[in-house]
C-alpha cells in the first residue's frame, strides 16, 4: 500500500487484523485499535478488544441493510 494514505478509518471483519498487510500496525487505544502511518484515523479488527468486534458486527449488519435498500431502488437515471 505505500505510499498510500487512507484519509480515515479502516477495519476488517468478521477477519483478524493480520488480514491488513503491508500497514505496520501499531497498538492504540488500550488494544481497542491500531495505528498506521499510512491511515489518518484508526483501523479496526474483529480480533481487537471490546467493544471493537460488537462494533464491526454492527457495521457490518448495517452495510447488509444499505445493500439490499440500495438494491432495491428504481434507478431513476435509467432513460
Amino acid at each position: 500500500v505505500a505510499p498510500s494514505i487512507i484519509t480515515g478509518a479502516i477495519a476488517v471483519s468478521p477477519i483478524a487484523a493480520t488480514a491488513m498487510t503491508g500497514f505496520e500496525l501499531i497498538s492504540a487505544d488500550g488494544g481497542k485499535a491500531t495505528t498506521s502511518g499510512q491511515v489518518s484515523k484508526f483501523a479496526y479488527a474483529a480480533n481487537y478488544i471490546a467493544p471493537t468486534p460488537a462494533h464491526l458486527t454492527t457495521a457490518v449488519g448495517d452495510m447488509g441493510i444499505a445493500y439490499t435498500d440500495a438494491a432495491g431502488r428504481v434507478n431513476s437515471n435509467n432513460d
